[in-house]
C-alpha cells in the first residue's frame, strides 16, 4: 500500500527534477541565440579577412574572393550549427550547475524508505536555502553592501 509519506516525496521530487529541467531548457534557449550570433560573426570575420587579403592584383581573383565571402556570409547553415551548439552547451551546462537538487529529486522519485524521506527533506532544505539566498539576499555580499 502507497503511504501518504512516499506520495508527498515523488511530488516533491518530481516538482524539483521540473524546475531543474525547466531551467535548462530556458537557459539552453539562451545560449541558443548567443551560439548562433558567435558562430555567425566569426564566420563573417574569417570571410571578410579572406576577402580583403588579396595575394595579387588580379581583378578575376578579387571578384572570385567577393563571391565566395558572399556565400559564406550568406550560408543558412551557420546559424543553424551555431544553435543546436549553443543549445546543447547551455543545456549541459545548466544541469551541471543544477546537479544538488536534480541528485536530490533523483533520491526523492526513485528511491525508498529512509533515503526518499531524506531526498525529499534535502530538497525542500535546499530550495528554502536558495529561496533566502537569491530571493531576499541573506548572505550574500554584493557591491552595493561595500
Amino acid at each position: 500500500m502507497v503511504s501518504v509519506a512516499n506520495i508527498v516525496c515523488k511530488t516533491v521530487g518530481v516538482a524539483g527534477m521540473s524546475l531543474a529541467v525547466y531551467d535548462a531548457y530556458a537557459m539552453a534557449q539562451h545560449h541558443s541565440l548567443a551560439g548562433s550570433l558567435e558562430t555567425s560573426a566569426d564566420v563573417y570575420e574569417k570571410a571578410v579577412a579572406a576577402e580583403r587579403s588579396n595575394t595579387s592584383a588580379s581583378h578575376v581573383t578579387s571578384a572570385m574572393q567577393s563571391k565566395i565571402a558572399n556565400l559564406r556570409m550568406n550560408n543558412p547553415i551557420v546559424p543553424i550549427i551555431g544553435k543546436a551548439k549553443g543549445f546543447i552547451t547551455g543545456f549541459i551546462s545548466s544541469l551541471g550547475d543544477n546537479i544538488m537538487p536534480i541528485t536530490l529529486s533523483a533520491l526523492a522519485i526513485a528511491a525508498k524508505g529512509f533515503v526518499q524521506k531524506c531526498g525529499a527533506w534535502g530538497l525542500g532544505i535546499y530550495g528554502v536555502y536558495q529561496v533566502a539566498k537569491e530571493g531576499f539576499g541573506l548572505g550574500k555580499s554584493t557591491a552595493v553592501d561595500k
